[in-house]
């Protein structure tokens, strides 16, 4: 009789876990209800947006990395959509930047990055909404044997924190203005995967990087995986605070000479699309959509917006009216500004309120 309940015990238990496993395939399974948002009346100047590859903002301007024209990026009046003007002129002079230098906003100062030539700067938009033409200010050009950098982070105008791989088993590091390595912290998922070179392991690892507005916190999401982590910096240390990590990527490697790839598995989940950040809270674009659905590729869109606290814990979940592709948060206006395609199938960005 025992050893029947033992065995009953063991199928439930065994039962348990299996149904366990399957709630833990996507993060939308930590939240318990859905809000939808509605959207405000707010456009962007008519004929602005030629291309669209990300947004940021801050309480006055809303940037568009649009690359084109010779310029990076439109700076827009984020009451009235208005054009203020477009910077960040394309080039390898003095004050020119690299073609596709990404960035993110916090207060008043834009911080880019382009870790192909090592190069940190900034530009004061304050000064950009009324010089023409104003030149980003160099903070770093960093050289690092073993760091392979996605993104990269601003804690203080002399000290970095790079998400990507470092000696192909940290997923971040902590650096200074000269490349000194001060800290690096939590092994990649794929560390032990003995076929895989160096290169492998950070195509295989790249993804979004957000910091938090006026402190040394910050949260990366993995691309094609539903994986995100939550950490800080106290004392030079990176800690990890919560580590979210639901499915790896799947993904084949090659190589063809010194050219390393990696080839995604079409039933990888697109997973997190873009991060916005308040001082309070994290808001993600996600999708459960696999890569690829019956020989046809998905958009890299959404219209699912999950929320977490900087401790990692689930606030709660939106649903927008139309599919996003990217998103910003404004924390004094309590709106989020999502790109959107029109019927043309150009670009345009709505706004919509939170609470």
């Amino acid at each position: 009789m025992c050893e029947i309940r033992f065995l009953l015990f063991i199928l439930f238990m065994g039962c348990l876990c299996a149904c366990g496993r399957v709630d833990l395939k996507s993060p939308k399974t930590l939240f318990s209800s859905v809000s939808e948002i509605s959207e405000v009346e707010w456009s962007i100047e008519a004929d602005s947006l030629a291309r669209v590859e990300g947004i940021q903002c801050n309480d006055s301007v809303l940037l568009v990395f649009d690359f084109y024209s010779g310029k990076s990026y439109s700076l827009f009046d984020i009451y009235s959509g208005k054009m203020i003007s477009r910077l960040g002129s394309i080039g390898q002079g003095r004050d020119e930047i690299p073609l596709g230098v990404f960035g993110y906003i916090e207060n008043n100062r834009f911080y880019i990055y382009y870790d192909q030539t090592g190069y940190i700067g900034k530009f004061n938009l304050d000064s950009c909404s009324v010089i023409l033409d104003c030149p980003p200010v160099c903070l770093a050009k960093y050289k690092i044997p073993g760091a392979q950098i996605s993104k990269i982070a601003v804690v203080n105008d002399s000290l970095f924190l790079g998400a990507g791989t470092y000696n192909a088993e940290y997923q971040y590091l902590l650096f200074d203005n000269k490349s000194n390595v001060i800290d690096s912290a939590v092994t990649i998922y794929n560390s032990n995967e003995a076929n895989l070179n160096i290169y492998h392991k950070f195509l295989s690892n790249q993804g979004r990087l957000r910091k938090r507005p006026g402190k040394s916190q910050f949260v990366y999401s993995i691309n094609n995986s539903s994986n995100i982590d939550f950490f800080e910096i106290k004392n030079n240390k990176i800690n990890l605070i919560k580590s979210l990590r639901f499915n790896n990527p799947e993904y084949t490697p090659t190589q063809d000479g010194d050219y390393s790839r990696v080839l995604f598995s079409d039933n990888n989940v697109i997973g997190y699309i873009d991060i916005g950040v308040t001082d309070k809270y994290v808001y993600t674009l996600y999708t459960n959509k696999k890569i690829c659905d019956n020989n046809t590729y998905n958009d890299l869109s959404s219209t699912t917006v999950l929320v977490f606290d900087w401790n990692g814990n689930p606030v709660k979940q939106y649903e927008l009216s139309k599919e996003a592709y990217y998103i910003t948060i404004d924390k004094t206006l309590q709106r989020m500004y999502a790109v959107v395609r029109k019927p043309d199938m150009g670009w345009t960005i709505v706004c919509y309120a939170i609470d």
